[in-house]
């Protein structure tokens, strides 16, 4: 039986302006196109069009022998064959298995924090930037809760409406993260997370309705707040994309928003590959606009998130 050999797909920092891009056939002498980091020049991903280009997919028996999928001939041939440029180098192997069976939070308990008193500073916050209304109105939608010791909960419900994990995050009255959270329930014990907001998407807003994609939860119900004609939902962190998480994103127009630094932003492009297989129409707003962390810093910008540029222009 043959298993896909996943490819570690790293962006590489230096970028070769002397290329064609292979997608819209542009010089690349504003750097636009970024190439992956010991493969052929011709794949990378391109900020002009927004197009990845990426090697074939390789499958493996279980002597380690390498196909790939001959579309022509509509089978499987021997990657000896292939017309396309292997790696520099072996890249990494990834085979994932979960053998714990996933386990739901009784939603019962959603409700025992939503109206505990005080709220949290994060909801507080809201209420004086934003108003009760629009407040309690994002409150609802994504089931935000209080801690007893005052952490805002962050529920992960999936589309099925099924409570998979909860984050709790504390910030201070200004609306600010702190470095404290918890996470109370855990991937040992059968709690693996889902995108949060994921239970506001629907099949049937396909093509009619564009998901915008945060890093941060908060930024998330900010834009639920400012922008209700989108779907909101978070990936809870930089590292936060993986495959299971996304999968309920496949057919629906996607726009990741990453926060504003270097690492966050390269994070994301090397997640493009991920969307691509998935057939996830994917677009990224890059806030740094190529700058680096210095420049950012210079400009007093870095690490911005969207309610920082929201309060620029239109708060």
């Amino acid at each position: 039986m043959l298993q896909k050999r996943e490819i570690e797909l790293v962006f590489d920092v230096k970028r070769n302006r002397k290329i064609t891009t292979p997608c819209c056939h542009k010089s690349n002498t504003d750097g636009k196109f970024v190439n992956y980091k010991n493969l052929s020049e011709e794949f990378g991903y391109c900020h002009s069009c927004g197009k990845a280009t990426l090697p074939p997919s390789i499958y493996i028996d279980e002597n380690e022998n390498e196909y790939y999928w001959n579309d022509l001939e509509h089978r499987f041939a021997s990657i000896s064959l292939a017309p396309i440029n292997k790696p520099k180098r072996e890249p990494k192997v990834t085979f994932t298995n979960r053998e714990i069976a996933q386990k739901y939070i009784d939603e019962s308990i959603i409700w025992k924090y939503f109206k505990v008193n005080p709220e949290n500073n994060l909801l507080q916050y809201l209420r004086k930037k934003y108003g009760d209304l629009k407040t309690e109105d994002a409150k609802e939608t994504y089931a935000l809760g209080t801690s007893k010791d005052g952490g805002i909960i962050f529920w992960s419900i999936n589309t099925d409406l099924n409570v998979q994990k909860a984050k709790i995050a504390y910030y201070d009255t200004n609306g600010k993260r702190t470095n404290k959270f918890k996470v109370p329930y855990k991937n040992d014990d059968g709690y693996f997370n889902c995108l949060f907001g994921e239970h506001l998407i629907d099949d049937k807003i396909k093509a009619k309705k564009i998901i915008v994609l945060t890093e941060s939860e908060k930024t998330a119900i900010i834009g639920y707040i400012l922008f209700p004609q989108y779907v909101w939902v978070a990936y809870g962190g930089i590292n936060g994309l993986t495959e299971n998480k996304v999968s309920c994103l496949i057919g629906h127009n996607v726009l990741i928003i990453p926060d504003m630094n270097e690492n966050a932003v390269n994070i994301i492009l090397n997640k493009i590959p991920l969307f691509v297989s998935l057939r996830i129409n994917v677009k990224i707003w890059d806030m740094t606009e190529g700058k680096t962390d210095e420049q950012l810093k210079l400009e007093r910008v870095y690490n911005n998130d969207l309610e920082d540029v929201f309060r620029k222009i239109i708060i």
